[in-house]
């Protein structure tokens, strides 16, 4: 049988954001946020539909003077988060700060203040292996185009590079 066949348009109009509030931090709600983002490997169309078009935002912190990274409780969830949902690279955007914030989470070494994060590269090296890892498996379950995985690869590769993260 062979699967339908798919429309490659770029993605959704709509932004689509991965809200987590202060209260999902502060009580280490991993299994909320993670229940949210069952729906958008629901199906073939969805998938592919929704790659690259997720930002990630955490609520609750605007009063806050520090930078999300320098939150302990926000580092710990998404570190959490990074470990068990390795389809982040497949589904965060390459254009706002939401890999930036979840690798610096995920593979800091040293919280230094302002935003300012000493990066683990043995863990940089991890992490990123866990997040290719996952994209990789997407393309495969669902045969998505070749062509298609090499240039969200090479995005992220870039976005890392930019940052001075890879």
């Amino acid at each position: 049988m062979t699967k339908p066949r798919i429309d490659l348009r770029p993605g959704i109009t709509e932004p689509v954001v991965l809200l987590i509030s202060r209260r999902e931090v502060e009580q280490g709600d991993l299994a909320s946020v993670l229940s949210r983002l069952k729906v958008f490997r629901a199906n073939r169309e969805d998938t592919w539909l929704y790659r690259g078009q997720m930002s990630l935002s955490v609520a609750g912190y605007d009063e806050d003077p520090r930078e999300l990274v320098d939150i302990p409780a926000v580092r710990d969830l998404l570190l959490r988060l990074e470990a068990a949902w390795p389809f982040w690279a497949y589904f965060l955007n390459q254009v706002d700060d939401s890999i930036k914030i979840l690798l610096s989470c995920a593979a800091g070494k040293r919280f230094l203040g302002r935003g300012a994060v000493e990066m683990d590269p043995a863990a940089v090296g991890r992490v990123l292996g866990h997040g290719f890892g996952g994209m990789n498996l997407i393309f495969d379950e669902h045969g998505f185009p070749e062509a298609e995985l090499e240039a969200q690869s090479r995005g992220l590769v870039e976005v890392l590079e930019q940052a001075g993260m890879a």
